[in-house]
């Protein structure tokens, strides 16, 4: 009688960029800057136009540009911070694929990490308000008062998990941050997904099901190839 062999995945964990690769923000961060506007200037505005370049940087940056006002700068600054970690948590969407794509890998049994720029309390608020907590193993936000550093996140993703970084998948769409997983050990994609850009157009992965095939099946399951992410 034949031998069963038992399925081996080419990964056994994948962490991904909370903020960029599973949060869909944007609603979330265009409803906090117009209600704040409207609230603190009895403006009226569309905060998308400004979403790409600012939603990732502090509300002053953005609000600097709208009001001149120091003290009402100063008012804007403080009520964004509140509508963010409040109301605007009903704006949070996840991107499209997401949930279906975390539930396949955490069917195939490997574990799921994320990293976020954000303080811990604000990360796990996010993560439960969208549903995406159930899924994650581990969430690595960043100490508040700390920059950003993707590689010290990364790193305790990985300690906890207990794992080696080559058995590890990361997911991001910043290409430095896929710089600095690589440089650590880990294998990366870059996701196109954030940026509108799906299968075809994305250098990376244009889908989070996309991720799936390769954390069971590999890189060379469709053509890319290991050496991309060597060295």
């Amino acid at each position: 009688m034949p031998s069963r062999r038992t399925f081996e995945p080419a990964f056994r964990s994948v962490i991904f960029d909370l903020d960029e690769t599973l949060i869909d923000s944007r609603p979330a961060w265009c409803y906090t800057l117009e209600e704040t506007l409207m609230s603190i200037a009895n403006r009226r505005i569309s905060a998308q136009p400004l979403a790409e370049e600012y939603q990732s940087r502090p509300w002053s940056e953005s609000l600097s540009i709208l009001i001149d006002d120091p003290e009402e700068l100063r008012q804007a600054n403080k009520l964004c911070e509140r509508i963010a970690e409040r109301s605007a948590m009903k704006k949070l969407l996840v991107f499209d694929g997401t949930g279906m794509a975390l539930d396949d890998i955490r069917g195939a049994r490997l574990e799921i990490g994320a990293i976020s720029r954000l303080p811990h309390a604000v990360a796990l608020k996010q993560a439960q308000a969208t549903g995406l907590d159930r899924f994650l193993t581990v969430l690595s936000a960043t100490p508040s008062g700390l920059a950003w550093d993707p590689r010290a996140r990364l790193t305790e993703c990985l300690s906890y998990f207990g794992r080696e970084p080559t058995s590890c998948l990361f997911v991001g769409a910043s290409e430095h941050d896929i710089e600095q997983a690589i440089q650590l050990g880990l294998m990366a994609l870059q996701a196109g997904w954030p940026h509108g850009l799906g299968e075809r157009q994305a250098e990376g992965v244009g889908s989070p099901a996309a991720v799936v095939t390769k954390l069971l099946f590999g890189f060379e399951a469709d053509g890319l190839s290991r050496a991309a992410n060597e060295g």
